[in-house]
């Protein structure tokens, strides 16, 4: 079909694949046949290919519109096959022409080669035709292309052939051919290789200097190597509005870039030149024959080396290691060395190749591969630079301006660009729809509020913007008792006065008191403790100090801040981090001679006090311990923590006679003193909370996306009524997608427009969705951004995560989507945004990662994106009672009997334990424990002793009992995922997380890249992947089953501190086990699943802890009187409770878990509601769920009642679960409510049964200890 425009052309193949592209009236065949290449598969993939129209050969110079095509009418694509001269020699001395069975096989292929005969003289016709200006040297014709070998008999005549070099052809003979660089995939590197010698002495004979020179001369332009058009001239064509294909041959390339080509010409040459001499490539060697060309005209240097490996850092690489392994490959390696070291490693019998026939196809297929993989990572550098310049930049940009594209956004991006292109074109269907911002101009955080209100928030999203207004800073002149030291160090660090907040904690430290600073973050907390610290080691030589850090980034992050400090002092305080990554020399140095030693609470109990005679000195002049970030310490690690803290000052006073001071950083927190008073077991504590360090205006929006109940209903029914066949499974997946599109697109606006911005994410698949989508997005809107923002989580290696921490804070990223990994005070450097995808567990979370924005007073901006859950829309209807709400407290049990039993096993192993002594730091349990250990065969003592005085030993059967105590239920079993095409290791897995990520065929994402794993090595705990373009993701089909135990409670609650509710549910040990069956193939975008696949696994077993409460089967007659499924109400009511747990007591959503029937499971299912633990070991919660059970039935019943949602699924705000195994499946909102309206009515039956019986009688309350 024509038109003003152009013509619409549909193209075809002999196989069935086809497109329509739009080509101008006046274009050419020759334009068409570019065209396809660059767009349609099957001619990209054919180097040669025909054009056929009703059954005729069309030839190049035919013009579009001399073909009348018609509607219907199509143009097929034919590929063939260059027909080989010296095979077709080879067949013709072999066999004759004018046998019977070749002679139809011959007419076809002469048919063909005549046929491309004709392109090929059409090519050489118009290229005749133009004017040009040809430099001749010797044999080559240079300038215009073409470049035919002429008469050299120098060139031709040579005889000599090296071992395993191909010589059927001699050169004499190709240069009578001729030779058209057009005809080939760029330069003629067969007939280059044919050409030098190879048994001259010197690196470059005068020969073959004088064959470098012809063909560098002959290298002036970044080109296509199909159509030899200048690649820049073509990209300003086609940004101007034209094909891209240019009529014209023009060049763009500036001086500086030809140079580039020739340094890559000559490099990929001459390093094939020296491999098949069996040599490596050296600098010394590079150096000797680049003089020697210099001589000769072609001025390159060292220096464009250099280039070369900033531009393609992949292609060209230098190393220092002599000894690394340099064949063939896709990577040019050049070993940095001197002349001598050069002679050392030609002759070096160890590094010397055996003396085998080279496969010289091989070594000219890899130097194709690296010219093409460099004019590729050139051409997309350029692309970078034209998207954020514009295409006006073709014009005149310089190498610096490449260099610095290439530092900033990497060559590698390059290739996952791509995919991400294609990706995004069906891969968020869901939000296809929706119009993206394309500017990149700068906003400040307050101009970028109104800039989402008036775009991608202009459907009423943005429910509430809270301003915090800013806080002026109280200074104070430095204390007096600060010595000159440390007032060099505060002006080094441009401190002239501190906050008053930081002088009160240091007189409170300089008069003797333990302290604890609970101000904002970034309100320079860890200056408080720093001060006080390194003054008292300057000045007594033998002073001591124990820095504990919960993570190994912040003591890194610490380390850093305490060098910079002490830089001007007379003598070194010897400061080092002690932790696993630490080195056994390094460890025993330390010991030796560390005064200020960082740590964990993990290395103090396993390394530390295990070994503490080996830190004697340490030990025996510790006077401060610092503990940073202290409200990480609660729960369960919290109670591992106190208890480790309790052995060190035990061990401090019975053996080394010392009484340390602590020092305690932490957020804001309710009870601040109370908690860190219970983590260490102090007596008196001296709180500084009056922050006086200056807070910045910050504006904090509530960001909902489904902002009208009305809505989500209308959007419930509309996927309802989808062919989707599993209804509630769709309803699921499509309400939990929304959130991560939000928060991707929020996530992309803040890197568009300059705003520095962390994205916290609840888990680590949130992490790598929101950074997929995130890309995807700017792929659309700014590609030179894409690589600009990356994942950081737990499960990367170490060396992953210092690159991004450090990138981060240099400005290399401008985003990071994290977990709450990120959250503790590590320094990135400025941050101007915070997003927090769902509400992170508590609110005091939730202010320390907004803390993380606004470091450097300047105004920030914090957006929190709801889930649709009742604890996320609860804060979204109601801002007053997030914004108003007290900051949550933090508790820990140190008097918790089963951790408790297994660190007195430690510390006896440690020191004897001895009641009159200990019990002050072990608490009143210590006798009731030594009898529980004597009884379990882990101590004894002289029974002559008094009992008060009695020491207790450990003879427990373990060598080193703290290795078998783990203080943060961190599992040492994990899955090593590694990318097996470079034998890469990816991250490593939890054995408890393992097989619901990796099994073969999973999809697996890690920086926001797509792996298909192809084997599990289940005895070797390793998956190896691939990195795969797909458009799918996969989720596993299992079910978990909860047995209850019964027996000791592992985290009782203390009775006389909480009021106890009367109810008949109950905390128990259970054993939870997951099994896994199967998994889904589910398209990206839809969340239609497509496939289902059977899998065979291991199943997966820990002990934790519950809380349930039976259900009698009278409730169970009613449901099913009704017609209602039991099953679907007892888990709709389960994940009911789950969703108001958090409104009552402090956890996070993952802590606890529902017990959720699998659908295609018919056993026995228990007729009760049952909540517990995730984590092995248990983490408490069940048990502090326990005694306020009847509240939550209460509250979960008034939640579904009020809810006005339609259909048995109920929705987001009820009984959906975003924590739910089997994706809510089977659940029935009317059973649920049925089911708990009969346990609360059974729950009062039987206590006012209780407290008749109690009148009747006059005894005590039968039911006080239920």
């Amino acid at each position: 079909m024509a038109g003003s425009a152009g013509r619409e052309i549909q193209v075809r193949t002999i196989t069935g694949e086809s497109t329509t592209v739009l080509v101008p009236n006046n274009s050419t065949i020759e334009e068409l046949k570019l065209l396809l290449k660059q767009s349609f598969p099957p001619a990209s993939n054919s180097p040669n290919f025909h054009l056929f129209f009703k059954a005729r050969l069309i030839t190049l110079p035919s013009q579009i519109s001399t073909y009348p095509f018609e509607n219907g009418e199509f143009i097929v694509l034919v590929p063939f096959t260059k027909k080989d001269m010296r095979a077709q020699e080879f067949e013709q001395s072999k066999t004759s022409l004018n046998s019977p069975n070749n002679s139809s096989i011959s007419k076809f292929a002469d048919l063909a080669w005549s046929d491309m005969m004709q392109d090929l003289s059409y090519l050489r016709e118009t290229s005749g035709n133009e004017t040009r200006t040809n430099r001749k040297v010797g044999s080559f014709s240079l300038g215009d292309g073409r470049d035919i070998m002429e008469g050299n008999s120098s060139l031709g005549d040579r005889k000599e052939t090296m071992v395993g070099m191909p010589s059927s052809c001699s050169f004499e003979a190709k240069r009578k051919r001729g030779f058209d660089f057009h005809k080939r995939m760029g330069l003629p590197y067969d007939l280059i290789l044919d050409t030098l010698r190879y048994n001259s002495k010197e690196a470059l004979d005068e020969h073959n200097c004088e064959v470098f020179l012809k063909v560098l001369e002959s290298v002036n332009c970044l080109s296509d190597p199909h159509s030899g058009f200048c690649l820049l001239s073509r990209k300003a064509n086609f940004r101007a509005g034209g094909m891209g294909v240019g009529s014209g041959n023009s060049c763009l390339c500036p001086a500086w870039l030809k140079m580039i080509m020739k340094a890559f010409a000559f490099l990929n040459i001459f390093s094939a030149f020296h491999h098949l001499q069996q040599k490596k490539l050296t600098t010394s060697r590079l150096e000797e024959v680049l003089n020697q060309l210099g001589k000769s005209g072609i001025k390159l240097c060292m220096k464009d080396i250099e280039h070369l490996s900033l531009v393609c850092p992949k292609g060209v690489r230098f190393s220092d290691n002599e000894m690394e392994k340099t064949s063939f490959g896709d990577t040019l390696i050049i070993i940095n060395c001197s002349t001598e070291l050069k002679d050392r490693i030609d002759h070096n019998p160890k590094t010397a190749r055996r003396r085998l026939p080279v496969a010289v196809p091989k070594v000219i297929s890899a130097m194709k591969r690296r010219e093409s993989s460099f004019k590729t990572n050139l051409l997309e550098a350029v692309e970078l630079i034209v998207c954020k310049n514009g295409p006006e930049i073709l014009v005149a940009f310089s190498l610096e301006e490449l260099l610095l594209s290439v530092k900033e956004h990497g060559t590698a991006a390059s290739g996952k660009e791509v995919k991400r292109t294609r990706r995004s074109s069906g891969a968020s269907s869901s939000d296809s729809d929706h119009v993206h911002c394309h500017e990149t101009n700068s906003l400040l955080p307050l101009e970028m509020v109104e800039h989402l209100r008036k775009g991608i928030g202009s459907k009423g999203q943005m429910v509430h913007v809270e301003d915090v207004g800013a806080r002026e800073a109280t200074y104070v002149e430095i204390p007096n008792q600060l010595s000159d030291n440390m007032r060099l160090a505060l002006k080094s660090l441009g401190i002239t006065k501190l906050y008053s907040h930081q002088a009160e904690s240091i007189e409170a430290s300089h008069a003797g008191k333990n302290v604890v600073v609970a101000t904002m973050t970034s309100s320079g907390k860890s200056l408080c403790y720093n001060l006080a610290v390194l003054e008292v080691l300057s000045q007594n030589l033998l002073s001591c100090a124990l820095y504990l850090f919960p993570t190994k980034a912040l003591a890194q992050d610490q380390l850093r801040a305490l060098l910079d400090m002490t830089k001007g002092f007379d003598a070194s305080l010897n400061i080092g981090i002690y932790d696993g990554d630490t080195s056994q020399k390094d460890r025993t140095w330390l010991r030796d001679n560390a005064k200020l030693l960082i740590t964990n609470p993990d290395m103090l109990h396993i390394s530390i006090l295990p070994h503490h005679e080996r830190f004697r000195r340490i030990l025996s002049n510790l006077r401060f311990v610092v503990i940073d970030e202290a409200h990480a310490y609660k729960g369960a690690f919290g109670c591992h923590t106190a208890l480790i803290i309790r052995r060190l000052r035990r061990l401090c006073s019975h053996v080394y006679g010392s009484d340390p001071y602590f020092i305690f950083s932490t957020a804001t927190s309710s009870n601040p003193r109370e908690h860190c008073m219970e983590l260490a077991n102090l007596p008196t504590l001296e709180l500084i909370q009056n922050d006086g360090s200056p807070s910045t205006r910050k504006l904090f929006i509530l960001w909902n996306p489904i902002a009208c109940p009305k809505t989500v209903l209308q959007l419930l029914e509309e996927t309802r009524s989808m062919d989707t066949g599993g209804s509630t499974v769709e309803i699921a997946n499509f309400r939990n997608s929304s959130p991560l599109l939000n928060v991707s697109r929020l996530f992309a606006e803040m890197v568009q427009h300059g705003l520095r911005c962390i994205a916290f994410c609840k888990s680590r698949k949130l992490c790598e969705i929101v950074l997929t989508y995130t890309r995807e997005i700017l792929q659309d809107t700014a590609p030179h951004l894409v690589e600009s923002i990356c994942a950081y989580r737990a499960g990367y290696i170490a060396t992953d995560r210092r690159r991004i921490e450090r990138d981060f804070f240099d400005g290399k990223l401008c985003g990071i989507a994290a977990t709450n990994a990120l959250e503790l005070g590590i320094d990135v450097g400025h941050i101007d945004v915070t997003l927090h995808l769902g509400f992170p567990g508590s609110i005091a979370s939730l202010w320390q990662q907004a803390g993380r924005a606004g470091r450097r007073e300047r105004l920030s901006l914090s957006v929190y994106v709801a889930f649709g859950g009742p604890l996320d829309q609860y804060f979204m209807n109601h801002p007053n009672k997030l914004f108003g709400s007290p900051i949550e407290c933090c508790h820990i049990d140190a008097q918790n009997q089963q951790v408790l039993e297994q660190h007195l096993v430690c510390a006896a192993h440690e020191y004897p334990l001895c009641l009159l002594y200990d019990e002050k730091y072990f608490g009143s349990g210590l006798n009731s424990s030594i009898s529980s250990l004597k009884t379990r065969g882990y101590l004894s003592t002289d029974q002559s002793c008094d009992s008060s005085f009695q020491m207790w030993n450990y003879i427990g059967h373990e060598k080193m009992p703290s290795h078998s105590v783990s203080i943060r239920a961190i599992e040492n079993v994990r899955y090593e995922v590694i990318d097996q095409r470079n034998d890469e290791v990816l991250e490593e897995v939890e054995e408890s997380k393992a097989f619901f990520q990796i099994y073969e065929g999973a999809v697996y994402m890690h920086q926001g890249e797509t792996y298909l794993v192809k084997k599990l090595d289940l005895s070797n705990k390793i998956a190896l992947c691939e990195e795969a373009d797909l458009k799918y993701y996969t989720r596993t089909r299992d079910y978990t089953d909860v047995h209850v135990n019964g027996g000791k409670i592992a985290y009782p609650v203390k009775v006389s501190n909480i009021q106890l509710s009367r109810t008949t549910a109950k905390a128990h040990t259970c054993k939870v086990t997951t099994n896994w069956f199967g998994f889904y193939r589910i398209w990206r975008g839809s969340n239609k699943i497509f496939d289902t696949v059977e899998l065979s696994l291991p199943s997966y077993s820990y002990n934790s802890q519950a809380v349930w409460i039976p259900v009698p089967q009278s409730i169970k007659a009613a449901v099913n009187k009704q017609n209602f499924d039991f099953r679907g109400g007892l888990h709709a009511a389960s994940h009911a409770i789950l969703n108001v747990v958090p409104l009552h007591i402090i956890c996070n959503s993952s802590d606890l878990a529902p017990e959720c029937p699998n659908p295609h499971d018919r056993r026995y299912y228990a007729e009760r509601i049952l909540l517990y633990d995730q984590h092995p070991g248990g983490l408490g919660v069940s048990v502090q769920v326990q005694p306020l059970f009847t509240e939550l039935l209460t509250a979960a019943l008034e939640l579904l009642t009020s809810c006005y949602c339609l259909g048995d699924a109920g929705c987001p705000n009820c009984v959906q679960s975003f924590a739910c195994h089997e994706y809510n499946e089977v659940l029935h909102k009317d059973a649920a409510i049925i089911i708990l309206k009969g346990v609360l009515d059974a729950d009062k039956s039987y206590f006012r049964g209780c407290a008749n019986s109690s009148q009747v009688s006059g005894a005590e309350d039968p039911c006080q200890n239920v």
